[in-house]
């Protein structure tokens, strides 16, 4: 009895190999490979910033659609939408007339809007570029839209004559890059990344904000503008990562493939 068990023990070990050996066979030796994750070449950024100037402060929280150019994508061009608005950081703020009589600001006609706060909605043009794994800059312009705001008593003041009239402004609903109209802002910028989804901006604004007159008093016109440079930062958030210029953070997904299918 004792004699018979190691035969036996043999036997069933040769059995096991066996099977093993024709398990193999039938459905192919199975190995771990991987395959890089497939990423689109559009990427959906949202971004709410922050700005602020010596005469006006300013909001904005915008949508963009950005397309990446090569296998890189470093370059980005793309179009979105964004929400602007602007405050007055002073008791009234200086709006020049439209009409350029002289290149002395001094005898412009001047609006002393009292506490602005206006905004628009404008479609605009996109694009930035990766310099690294980490930092990128960039810039945006706003190109046509709809302004809103509120009626503002105002100072209407005669760059000549010195002459003053209380008057009523009020925001243009149309807005439009063309022939400079209504409320638009421009943005340059440079850009950290934290991570595939996060970003931090650091940038200049060119704010354009307008008001009307209800009536053309002085030399005929009844436009009048504040140009504003402002310093802004954003928070720019990236729903579905940026994993082709951020290699440190790139991930790689496994799966299983046959022998056969290599």
């Amino acid at each position: 009895m004792h004699k018979k068990l190691p035969t036996s023990l043999l036997l069933l070990f040769l059995s096991f190999l066996l099977m093993l050996t024709y398990t193999n066979s039938a459905f192919g030796q199975m190995i771990k490979v991987k395959k890089n994750k497939e990423i689109s070449h559009w990427q959906h950024r949202f971004t709410l910033a922050l700005g602020v100037g010596n005469e006006l402060g300013a909001g904005s929280l915008g949508y963009a659609a950005m397309y990446g150019f090569g296998e890189s994508q470093r370059l980005r061009i793309g179009a979105g939408v964004r929400l602007n608005l602007a405050l007055g950081i002073t008791d009234s703020v200086p709006y020049r007339s439209a009409i350029i009589d002289t290149l002395d600001n001094r005898f412009r006609d001047t609006l002393l809007v009292e506490k602005p706060f206006l905004g628009s909605a404008n479609l605009g043009f996109y694009i930035s570029y990766d310099i690294s794994d980490r930092l990128e800059i960039g810039a945006s312009t706003d190109l046509v839209g709809l302004g809103f705001g509120a009626d503002k008593n105002a100072l209407l003041i005669n760059g000549i004559t010195r002459d003053t009239l209380s008057v009523e402004a009020e925001v243009r609903s149309f807005v439009s890059a063309y022939k400079i109209r209504g409320t638009l802002n421009n943005e340059i910028f440079v850009g950290y990344k934290f991570n595939p989804r996060w970003r931090l901006r650091l940038g200049m604004q060119y704010l354009i904000t307008e008001y009307l007159t209800k009536e053309k008093i002085f030399n005929n016109n009844n436009v009048f503008k504040n140009r504003g440079v402002l310093g802004f930062i954003s928070i720019t958030f990236t729903p579905f990562g940026d994993t082709v210029n951020c290699p440190k953070f790139k991930k790689e997904k496994v799966r299983y493939l046959k022998e056969g299918e290599m």
